[in-house]
């Protein structure tokens, strides 16, 4: 029986307890116990899928992490071969070269790259036009304000569900 099932057997049951004439009987009480047990040991069971859900997780994590880093190695892999090859064409003034899948050219191109001092840049330059701003929300400060009974605009207090599985 699926969770939503036993819930609705418990409801129907737990309705007839509110009803008078069924309120004291033990045969009702009996039938709302064994319902109670079923939706525990059913939720206990959804609880075992969510461990192995988050264990799952765990394991993708690593594997995206391990793929990340091979992905990464191959990248600069390829950045070394792409500036070996370059610094040989500087050598050997070789401008270009011909095949017939693909051309290979080499050039210097005049000051069309940025080389930045981050800490150094960010600290004498509050222009806005050299840096990218971007303002986010302090949901910290706003709930604290809210706590404290300001009123801020756009936002308010809600009440949350939390489901705790220890």
């Amino acid at each position: 029986m699926k969770l939503y099932e036993i819930t609705e057997q418990y409801e129907n049951i737990a309705e007839l307890l509110n009803n008078p004439e069924f309120a004291e009987n033990a045969d009702v009480q009996k039938a709302l116990e064994a319902i109670q047990e079923d939706f525990n040991q059913k939720a206990e069971r959804v609880v075992h899928v969510i461990k192995n859900a988050e264990g799952d997780i765990e394991v993708i994590d690593a594997e995206i992490k391990r793929l990340q880093a091979m992905k990464k190695q191959r990248q600069n892999g390829i950045e070394g071969i792409k500036n070996y090859l370059k610094l040989n064409m500087a050598k050997t003034d070789t401008e270009s070269i011909k095949c017939p899948l693909f051309n290979i050219s080499y050039r210097e191109q005049k000051e069309s790259a940025v080389e930045l001092d981050d800490d150094l840049f960010l600290a004498n330059n509050i222009d806005e036009d050299l840096v990218n701003v971007k303002i986010t929300p302090n949901k910290t400060e706003i709930k604290k304000r809210l706590k404290a009974g300001e009123a801020v605009i756009g936002a308010k207090l809600v009440d949350t569900q939390v489901l705790t599985i220890k």
